[in-house]
């Protein structure tokens, strides 16, 4: 049974259509909520990981802090001396002192706000950059600590000049003196809020524990009992949580709303409904243009090609499994074969044509002169004994009995040469000019086929239109794998636009003849292209003044060939 195109149409849009919704639920239920969880955990722990090596560095920068603080013999210096000392203005100049050098090594640190030194035996304060009420070193939450650092915090600063949440180190110190000093490095004010800021443009929230597991800092506004079992879990109905462990022990938590990854599992749900419908749209528009462009067009060919065959021609037709197509094929295929015939026809009478016009040229070239004339010039030149005169006239007939010969075409590069002498003898007589043909070294004959009036042409184009008194003509001859064939000239030369059209003429074979020097470089052409085809090559270099060069390259043929006269090959 065959289905028509009209039908077929329908089927693969509709197909297309019912494969597109199948791949979107299959796409639904097994790769958006996986896809979802994965991109925004990928997202959120980069989120964790920064906040996690931020609060690092942030220790680290802070135990580097009190090293350069407590290990200065000058800043020690100062602390002996201010303890040793009981004059309240002599402590003020060390208080300044002290001051000094102190900004000195934390001046260019960002990351260091509220920094205090505390006698813990006088507990009075030896020095703070912020005023600071009382020591609540005990009161703080401790992060982690060793045997030389107590790290406290996230927790809020024990100045009452900032309200942002900060990393506190504290180190005890005994001092040459035998007392014992506390130091108190607190983070930079805005070091933690900036991390807040991110964590809260991505809705997330944070937590920290210690390395006892206690929870100490959380942003979390609905923070309470439930929270520990949220962070060991890392989900619950409302909130799930990613968790990062320093080696330390303590750890950093995002909390996150279990609502971001229902609100974003809709957004790609949504994405993907739109791109299902976009595509469906499309389906249905290129259904459509394709019935337009297609199936409307063949009736329209139908109808056209009932008027064009109105003849019966018996031949095979292709076959089609659409039945418009079939219908269609059967008539082309008609169309097809006279085309064809008409096509062989023109062929055939194009090449009769190119023939006739090459002949043409040939006879326009070579004007038919009275041979028996020039013999009796001869005879009478010899009767009154004149060897000029019956030289010229000889060398004339030589050359008039080449060229008109009609019955062949082609001739070889050693006739065409010694015709060629022929002329130039003749040309002598009227031009100061020299000429040279450079042969191979070998000295072989130049047998090979060539078309006749091959050279002739480009000397007398030399002549022509390029004669300078004195100018030379040389003709260079070399034989390798193909045979090269160079025309050249010292003469006036050919304006560049010139030489370009000859050019031109080469390339596309023209059959009109070139106005500024008649038929003669015409005839070479086609000669060419009829002689050898494609397998030759042809070009004119000239330069105004200075003179003017063809190049000729053909292949080495050999006897018997199509247009060959030779024997010796």
């Amino acid at each position: 049974m065959k289905i028509s195109l009209k039908m077929r149409v329908f089927i693969v849009f509709f197909g297309v259509l019912f494969l597109l919704v199948g791949s979107y639920l299959f796409t639904v239920t097994r790769f958006i909520t996986r896809f979802t969880t994965k991109q925004l955990n990928d997202d959120y722990n980069s989120l964790l990981l920064e906040v996690s090596e931020t609060m690092q560095n942030l220790l680290w920068n802070l135990t580097l802090t009190s090293g350069q603080l407590l290990d200065n013999d000058e800043i020690q210096d100062t602390i002996l001396a201010y303890q040793s000392s009981s004059s309240p203005y002599i402590r003020q100049e060390y208080y300044s002192s002290l001051l000094k050098d102190i900004t000195m090594l934390t001046m260019a640190n960002s990351d260091v706000s509220l920094l205090y030194l505390y006698d813990n035996e006088d507990e009075d304060f030896i020095f703070s950059s912020f005023p600071v009420q009382e020591n609540r070193t005990g009161e703080l939450p401790v992060l982690y600590e060793n045997s030389a650092f107590v790290f406290c915090g996230p927790c809020f600063s024990q100045s009452n000049y900032n309200g942002n949440p900060v990393l506190i180190l504290n180190r005890t110190e005994t001092l040459p003196n035998g007392k014992n000093v506390t130091l108190s490095i607190e983070s930079g004010f805005y070091s933690l809020t900036r991390l807040l800021e991110i964590a809260s443009r991505k809705e997330a929230f944070l937590a920290v524990t210690g390395a006892s597991e206690e929870l100490l800092y959380t942003n979390l506004p609905s923070a309470s009992s439930a929270l520990p079992a949220l962070l060991e879990k890392g989900k619950n109905a409302d909130y799930r949580s990613l968790t990062k462990e320093m080696s330390q022990g303590w750890k950093v938590s995002l909390i996150l709303p279990d609502q971001i990854y229902i609100r974003d599992y809709y957004h790609s749900l949504r994405d993907v409904l739109l791109c299902t419908l976009l595509i469906a749209v499309l389906i249905g528009a290129l259904a459509f243009y394709f019935w337009k462009s297609v199936y409307t067009p063949l009736q329209l060919f139908d109808r056209q090609l009932e008027e064009l065959l109105t003849d019966d021609f018996d031949a095979s037709a292709m076959h089609s499994s659409i039945p418009e197509y079939e219908h269609l094929l059967g008539k082309v295929s008609k169309l097809q074969r006279q085309i064809q015939e008409m096509i062989q026809k023109i062929i055939r009478q194009e090449q009769v044509n190119t023939k006739t016009q090459t002949e043409k040229l040939r006879a326009q070239i070579n004007p038919h002169f009275l041979l028996n004339t020039l013999n009796t010039m001869h005879w009478m030149a010899l009767i009154n004994k004149q060897p000029e005169i019956d030289s010229i006239t000889q060398t004339l007939s030589h050359l008039l009995s080449y060229n008109l010969d009609k019955d062949n075409v082609s001739t070889n590069l050693e006739r065409e040469l010694s015709a060629l002498q022929e002329y130039v003898q003749l040309q002598k007589v009227r031009y100061d000019f020299r000429f040279e043909i450079l042969r191979p070294e070998n000295g072989e004959p130049l047998n090979y086929p060539c078309p006749k009036f091959l050279l002739q042409p480009l000397v007398e184009n030399a002549l022509k239109h390029g004669y300078l008194p004195g100018m030379e003509i040389r003709i260079a001859v070399s034989v390798g794998e193909r045979i090269s064939v160079t025309v050249s000239d010292t003469g006036s030369g050919m304006k560049t636009e010139t030489a370009a059209a000859i050019n031109a003429q080469w390339q596309g074979a023209h059959s009109e003849a070139l106005p500024a020097f008649g038929i003669g470089l015409s005839y070479v052409i086609r000669s060419l292209h009829e002689f050898f085809s494609e397998d030759c090559f042809f070009e004119v270099q000239s330069e105004e003044q200075k003179g003017t060069t063809f190049l000729i390259e053909i292949p080495k043929q050999k006897g018997a060939g199509y247009y060959a006269e030779n024997s010796d090959h």
